[in-house]
């Protein structure tokens, strides 16, 4: 669920990123078009020129593991008129690993200034060069080295894995040993084993060295701490798939040509349109979704992303109390966006987007240019989906059906073991269907023929040496702002409940009730509650606001303890629904900076203020999905694809259902 190492080898080079695309060689026509490669290179320079020219600021060993657009205020975008151009700027995060301390640039492109250099409170995520220097230091390690001899292991065969800082990991008992105390930057080294024979391709996460931790001091570049405690067996299993039958070509042909048209970044779909970005912290961003009603371009949403990803892992060991991680916030997911292959990833129907990311390490000898090529990391592709509607003449018997057909954003980020594919799907019914599916592998630990707390056993080799995976959960927050018919919206929340009469007993309702100021709620299975965003100013032929209701779908709730300190900066997954005010500077459910942050109550607790009204204003659903994983014999050594998923269906948004305006398939 970290970057790996062999992920990381190339992006320890590469990394810290700003997605570019654009797939046309046109001008920038969008506010929302990424930074362009000239303008990530400048953004850079200016950058690197205050930093040499203030004697405040160091000007050697600086690391940028965040170059990225700062998009332009929400109210200034849609106040835009017709062919303005608006002010380009970057966002630039700045990391000197020697003195502990990180900033914000924020560059002004057109003018080509620095606006102003903010010292951070907390830590960036982690750099690409990051990963390889702690595994470096690491392998230098002379009783790491020993603690895999002593096991019969070769360390010249070891995969070593980089996970972000815990709180409190550095106590009383090792303070002294860090080079900024409790503010150290610090990361965890957890080491697996690749195959003995060398074969390819090789799994190691299947094959744990347990017990062994290697903490290292990111500041002063040392081994914090190495915590052994004591050998247990390494399965021999190698991960790959069996050779058996191969499914026979199932290919997905448009004789007549596609409906989607896709220039740079601009997505239009049928009656869909909007513009879909990757960005190297959120991965993909769509913006300015829009539906065309009977001619009428309608606004359904300014910004939808994915804002943070928390896996905390519920097992009773100390080695396994820091595993939790902040996968958006610690890791810029986007960063690790992977290649989309036709007919594997997506359909071989697909239209793939490139992207080209900023260097954390700027430009060197062997990058000049500090840009690496990114192919193929969005998706965007039309499939079938059953029927959409049917009906029957009950006399003549005569039918009357259509096919369903969807449009797919996708793209998909490897974190270490595991790799999160997302769908975003619009719907012929209008309709906004969000998919996350969990791939790869289950953090596994070896084990014993006893049996494990919050461990269960999932598999073992023909030496019978076992192989636990522990219980461990994922909180997916995604940050929706819904623009229906413009922004002046309201909440309001629906659930189903009996009616109490004597008579009828059948008998059951809605009920409903206004949201009127910022907070957060639950989720209600047996009464089925859902939640209507809707227009403060525009009714529908029935009298009622035009509407989206979110529908929720999967979810987990949290089994650590309520003052577990990790949960409290993970205050989103607390509750499924948030909603606030939008803010341009509110963007991530866990706070600007989770790695490492001490801070409880960051992000969400903190954008919320019960005294702020929200009806009529323009409103941010934070919404959380979630899966609790109790690891069965199946999900390993790979595990199959788990799925999460909500819904944003037209509530009243239109006056009947859109899809009869689809036609039969010529």
């Amino acid at each position: 669920m970290r970057h790996s190492i062999l992920a990381c080898v190339s992006y320890a080079l590469l990394c810290a990123m700003c997605a570019v695309i654009p797939a046309r060689a046109a001008a920038l026509a969008s506010p929302f078009d990424p930074l362009s490669v000239v303008e990530q290179r400048t953004a850079f320079e200016l950058v690197l020129a205050r930093f040499r020219s203030d004697p405040a600021l160091p000007d050697t060993e600086l690391r940028f593991p965040l170059v990225a657009l700062a998009e332009p205020p929400k109210t200034r975008v849609l106040a835009r008129k017709p062919g303005e151009t608006l002010p380009r700027r970057a966002e630039v995060h700045v990391l000197h690993h020697p003195d502990n301390r990180a900033w914000l640039a924020l560059i002004d492109l057109t003018g080509k200034r620095v606006l102003q250099v903010t010292p951070l409170a907390g830590q960036p995520a982690l750099a690409g060069e990051e990963y390889a220097a702690a595994a470096a230091i690491v392998r230098a390690h002379e009783p790491w080295q020993r603690a895999l001899r002593t096991r019969g292991l070769d360390p010249a065969r070891a995969y070593l894995d980089v996970w972000a800082g815990t709180p409190g990991l550095i106590d009383e008992r090792n303070v002294a040993q860090a080079s900024h105390g409790r503010a150290t930057r610090v990361v965890q080294c957890l080491t697996f084993m690749r195959r003995a024979d060398g074969g390819k391709p090789d799994n190691p996460y299947d094959r744990p060295v347990e017990g062994l931790v290697v903490s290292v001091d990111l500041n002063a570049r040392r081994v914090l701490e190495l915590v052994d405690r004591g050998p247990r067996p390494v399965i021999a299993e190698t991960g790959n798939a069996a050779q058996s039958q191969a499914l026979k070509p199932l290919l997905v042909q448009e004789p007549a040509g596609s409906e989607l048209t896709l220039e740079g970044h601009f997505v239009r779909y049928r009656n869909w349109q909007f513009y879909a970005v990757l960005h190297p912290r959120d991965g993909l961003i769509l913006y300015d979704v829009r539906y065309r009603d009977r001619g009428k371009l309608r606004r359904v949403a300014y910004r939808l992303s994915l804002s943070e990803i928390y896996v905390p892992y519920g097992i009773p060991d100390a080695n396994w109390a820091l595993r939790h991680a902040f996968d958006v916030g610690e890791y810029n997911a986007g960063t690790t966006a992977q290649q989309l292959v036709p007919g594997e990833d997506v359909p071989n129907n697909a239209r793939l987007i490139d992207a080209q990311f900023f260097s954390d390490l700027g430009p060197t000898a062997d990058n000049p240019d500090g840009k690496v090529d990114m192919p193929a990391t969005l998706a965007v592709y039309e499939r079938g989906a059953g029927m959409i509607w049917t009906r029957t003449d009950p006399v003549t018997r005569e039918r009357d059906s259509r096919q369903a057909r969807e449009l797919v954003v996708a793209w998909n980020t490897m974190l270490g073991n595991y790799i999160y594919a997302f769908d975003w799907i619009f719907k012929l019914d209008g309709s906004i269907e969000v998919k996350a599916h969990l791939h790869g592998t289950t953090l596994n630990r070896g084990t014993g023929p006893e049996p494990e707390r919050s461990a269960p056993k999932v598999g073992k080799d023909a030496r019978g040496t076992w192989v636990a995976a522990p219980h461990h959960q994922h909180f997916l927050s995604f940050r929706l702002d819904l623009d229906i018919d413009g922004t002046a919206n309201q909440l309001m929340e629906m659930e189903v409940a009996p009616l109490a009469d004597p008579q009828f007993k059948n008998a059951f309702d809605t009920r409903t009730q206004m949201l009127t100021r910022e907070g957060f709620r639950d989720v209600e299975p047996r009464h089925s509650r859902h939640w209507h965003i809707e227009s403060a100013t525009i009714k529908n032929p029935f009298g009622k606001p035009t509407g989206y209701a979110l529908e929720p779908e999967s979810l987990a709730f949290p089994y650590s303890a309520a003052d577990y300190e990790v949960l409290a900066r993970a205050a989103f997954a607390e509750h499924a629904l948030w909603f606030t005010r939008q803010r341009d500077d509110e963007r991530y459910a866990a706070g600007e900076f989770p790695y490492q942050s001490a801070e409880a109550g960051a992000g969400l607790p903190a954008y919320t203020t019960p005294a702020d009204v929200i009806q009529g204003q323009d409103i941010v659903l934070w919404y959380t999905t979630g899966f609790t994983h109790i690891a069965r014999p199946e999900d390993y050594p790979v595990m199959p694809v788990e799925t999460l998923s909500f819904k944003l269906q037209p509530r009243g948004f239109f006056d009947r259902n859109p899809a009869l305006e689809v036609g039969r398939a010529e």
